[in-house]
């Protein structure tokens, strides 16, 4: 999706400081320049509104590559962990000294990696998928003499999942795998979960509950009256500050939000909520080619038109960009861009008689990035809100600082 008008709109001193970090040389193309001072104000209007309903919260790091500065910040709001959604979240957040709640969802943990998890990441919960899986996490949890909680993820007739994410129990087979599950020593059902159980419904312009949700609540009184406390009902997707009231009215206990600290969750495209947006991709123009600007890629795959009504939003409207040399003319220059695919070497830029473009201009994208599977650059900079911009550093998607001699 495209952010780029709320960003004008709402966090131009971005746009402004990311241009002259650009300008001088202290970031370069391909880069996520994330404001932290934004990402503070988001954190503590999320940690606030889920205190008031009494949701607890997971916060997701992969969309902004597991940056430790960008973690730090939102655990000094009291938002105390963070969750794994696959291994190699769980490698960069435990070697970043980020306290983990969730892992094993979305992606399983492998079986030659339990072990691992359980002694560093030391999880509050592990959702599985299976019996087996739970059998897993059993064995090496009686190996290290502990007892870990495990969430279930469950599937229900007509629960709506997005492609390659498709897995869990059926809940017609639900207490038959529960009581088998109740014979282990070493593992203890704690609750449910699946993914995505909201969705933004672009008519109502509200989010709203999926299917899958109504399977958790189902799947949790199953739970109980097999003698089972429920500690977690999960339910996260498109989860932020203004949705924890329609959370804790729908019973759910737990939530992970992710975007919203960047304030680009899809309903933040269409509305002021009380997250601003805190990030913009900046790149640069490769070269021209009659009327189109070819620009330096690697974390544009974010723009990959999406199915159903979002594919029809981006055939639309497209995506827009600004180019400019200086943060005078960056907001004067606007262009259209066509999405981009996963092998994203170069973005197109569609030109107008009015675009006055040379190779070497700055290129500012409004993308609801994932940093985790591009090749951008991470730049994090505070002081933008107080109008004193300071670059903290310039990391991998991993969470690793680059040096001053730029990443070979």
């Amino acid at each position: 999706m495209d952010f780029l008008d709320i960003t004008i709109k709402r966090n131009p001193n971005l746009i402004k400081a990311a241009v002259n970090l650009y300008r001088q040389g202290k970031i370069s193309a391909n880069t996520v320049v994330v404001d932290l001072d934004a990402v503070c104000h988001n954190a503590k209007a999320i940690h606030e509104a889920a205190n008031k309903f009494n949701v607890k919260l997971y916060f997701m790091t992969k969309q902004f590559g597991r940056n430790p500065e960008i973690c730090q910040v939102i655990l000094e709001t009291g938002i105390d962990k963070a969750v794994a959604v696959d291994l190699e979240d769980t490698w960069c957040l435990e070697k970043n000294g980020v306290p983990i709640g969730h892992v094993g969802h979305l992606v399983q943990v492998p079986r030659n990696d339990i072990e691992y998890v359980l002694t560093y990441a030391r999880p509050e919960v592990v959702t599985v998928f299976s019996l087996e899986k739970a059998k897993e996490v059993n064995e090496e949890a009686k190996k290290l003499g502990l007892v870990q909680k495990i969430l279930l993820r469950v599937i229900g007739v007509g629960d709506f999942f997005y492609a390659y994410q498709y897995g869990g129990i059926r809940e017609e087979n639900l207490a038959k795998v529960v009581q088998n599950i109740q014979k282990l020593d070493f593992v203890e059902i704690v609750g449910v979960t699946s993914f995505p159980c909201f969705r933004f419904n672009l008519k109502s312009r509200r989010v709203e509950p999926l299917p899958n949700l109504f399977t958790l609540l189902r799947a949790a009184e199953t739970l109980e009256k097999l003698g089972i406390e429920v500690e977690q009902i999960n339910a996260p997707a498109d989860n932020s500050a203004i949705t924890m009231e329609l959370l804790a009215k729908m019973g759910v206990t737990h939530a992970e939000p992710g975007h919203a600290f960047t304030g680009t969750t899809p309903w933040h495209a269409f509305e002021d909520l009380p997250e601003i947006p805190a990030w913009i991709y900046v790149t640069e123009v490769s070269h021209l080619e009659s009327d189109r600007a070819y620009v330096i890629g690697g974390g544009l795959m974010s723009g990959d038109s999406p199915l159903g009504i979002w594919g029809y939003l981006y055939h639309a409207h497209r995506l827009e960009v600004l180019v400019g040399d200086n943060p005078e003319n960056i907001f004067s220059s606007k262009a259209y861009a066509e999405p981009a695919g996963y092998i994203d070497y170069y973005g197109t830029v569609y030109l107008t008689r009015e675009n006055k473009v040379r190779v070497g201009d700055i290129v500012v994208y409004g993308l609801r990035n994932q940093v985790f599977v591009s090749r951008a650059r991470v730049a994090v900079v505070n002081g933008i809100q107080s109008g004193n911009p300071k670059l903290v550093g310039v990391f991998d998607r991993l969470g690793g600082r680059l040096d001053s001699r730029k990443e070979k």
